[in-house]
């Protein structure tokens, strides 16, 4: 199940992604399609060849059970991008964000409706290229139910199958920056 507490989030302006000002909690912006923040942290190794994917536990409310960028989160309120982006690898792959150089790449707007959900977010992505050993990752299980490399093959298979969230910027990345 989600966390006992529910995150409280900054409600940003739809065209452009400014704070409001308002605070609500993060199931109030999922139940009414509330722009707010995020972050997405793209994983690579070394030599361009494989990306890291997290699949999403059983219990979430969007898109359970399915495969995932390598980490994702809410920006909560007060937070900027980056300190959310390192709380969240932290949080989810039990890594120390300050073993590795999280790099900014973009950011881009996305809408997803799914389970009940619906979600309309400023994300910011971030990367990272480290060839980390799955064995060191210590998963967050209310969260995160496994981790696997794929090659840029294996992504696109997910991709067109509808085995991962529809994060379609993403993977435009991801299909420039994979050999």
């Amino acid at each position: 199940m989600e966390g006992f507490m529910d995150e409280m989030i900054d409600v940003l302006d739809s065209k452009t992604g400014a704070k409001t000002g308002e605070i609500i909690s993060k199931n109030e912006a999922h139940k009414n399609g509330v722009w707010h923040g995020s972050i997405h942290l793209l994983i690579v190794n070394k030599d361009k060849t494989k990306t890291l994917l997290q699949k999403r536990c059983a219990d979430k409310k969007l898109y359970p059970n399915t495969w995932d960028i390598a980490v994702g989160g809410h920006i909560s309120s007060g937070e900027d991008a980056k300190i959310s982006v390192e709380r969240e690898l932290e949080e989810e792959l039990g890594l120390n964000p300050n073993d590795y150089k999280i790099e900014f790449l973009t950011s881009v707007k996305e809408s997803l409706i799914n389970g009940g959900v619906n979600s309309n977010e400023f994300v910011h992505i971030f990367i990272i290229y480290d060839d980390i050993n799955i064995n060191e990752i210590t998963l967050q299980k209310e969260e995160v139910s496994g981790v696997k490399w794929v090659d840029k093959n294996e992504l696109n298979y997910f991709i067109d199958n509808n085995l991962m969230l529809p994060h379609v910027e993403e993977y435009k990345i991801l299909n420039e920056i994979l050999k």
